[in-house]
C-alpha cells in the first residue's frame, strides 16, 4: 500500500470537481459487500472505492493548497 501511495504522490491530477466526487460516489457507493459475491468480485469492488476514497482525500490536498497559495500572494 505504501508504494501505491508513493506512486499516486508523484502524480499532479486535474482540479478534481464536487461533480466528479458526487457522480462516483453514486456509482461505487461506500457500502458493504454483498455476501454473494466471489472474493475476487469483493476485491475488484474494494478497488474501485478505493479510487474515490483517493480522489477525496485530493481534492481535500487541492483544496488546502488553493488556501494556502492565496493567503501567500
Amino acid at each position: 500500500m505504501l508504494i501505491v501511495s508513493i506512486f499516486f504522490l508523484a502524480v499532479k491530477l486535474p482540479i478534481i470537481t464536487d461533480d466528479l466526487i458526487q457522480g462516483l460516489d453514486e456509482v461505487f457507493p461506500n457500502r458493504h459487500p454483498d455476501l454473494s459475491l466471489t472474493d475476487r468480485e469483493v476485491w475488484y469492488k474494494a478497488g474501485q472505492r478505493f479510487v474515490v476514497d483517493y480522489l477525496v482525500e485530493q481534492q481535500k490536498r487541492q483544496r488546502e493548497t488553493m488556501l494556502t497559495e492565496k493567503v501567500l500572494d
